[in-house]
């Protein structure tokens, strides 16, 4: 399967992130098109049927895994990957709507306690969906691994972001001085040959 889930765009409020997601053609729209990937996330993430979910016929996201879309599964796989880095506080629900005029296009709206841990937790849960709803296949993800590497990545975002702009600046002057050219004049000195003129001997008859 092709890549499943587009982040197309994010914004950042103090409050809130809100991600435009688009689902490819050819995916499923809904976890009932594709029970078996919808199991596959569950038997990765069961505590995300705990989660409350207040916009729906329940009162947990287990009354609704089952037929909902998968867009709103990114946003509880999301939410359960930021609670497991023990980083984003109290965070328990989201909310996911369809845009209007874009043909299987999301909002996925979560609290943001931290930007970078919601950016790299969204990542991290939509790359779990495309393993869910391609086979499933070994290995199957580690989310304990995951959940580290979201941790790390958030603890030490701004030694990274030094780093890199570091890195970019490096890169930057490198590129200046192979663009310059050596301004070294050479200078061509002409030597003249001696000119020798012939003088004819005296007493040359």
């Amino acid at each position: 399967m092709a890549q499943l889930i587009d982040i197309r765009r994010v914004a950042v409020a103090p409050k809130h992130f809100t991600a435009r997601v688009t689902i490819a053609n050819g995916g499923p729209l809904m976890t009932d098109e594709d029970l078996v990937g919808t199991t596959h996330v569950y038997n990765l993430l069961p505590q995300i049927t705990e989660h409350a979910c207040l916009g729906d016929s329940g009162e947990t996201f287990r009354d609704v895994m089952g037929s909902t879309e998968v867009a709103h599964l990114l946003e509880h796989v999301t939410i359960e990957l930021m609670a497991q880095t023990g980083l984003g506080g109290d965070v328990s629900c989201g909310r996911t709507w369809e845009v209007t005029g874009e043909p299987r296009t999301y909002d996925v709206q979560l609290a943001c306690p931290d930007d970078v841990l919601v950016a790299s937790a969204l990542s991290s849960a939509a790359w779990i969906l495309q393993w869910a709803y391609s086979g499933g296949a070994d290995p199957k993800p580690d989310v304990a691994a995951i959940v580290s590497g979201i941790r790390e990545l958030v603890e030490n975002a701004e030694q990274i972001a030094e780093r890199e702009v570091a890195e970019d600046a490096a890169a930057a002057d490198a590129r200046e001085e192979d663009a310059a050219e050596p301004a070294d004049a050479i200078a061509c000195e002409q030597v003249e040959e001696p000119q020798t003129d012939a003088v004819p001997g005296e007493g040359e008859a």
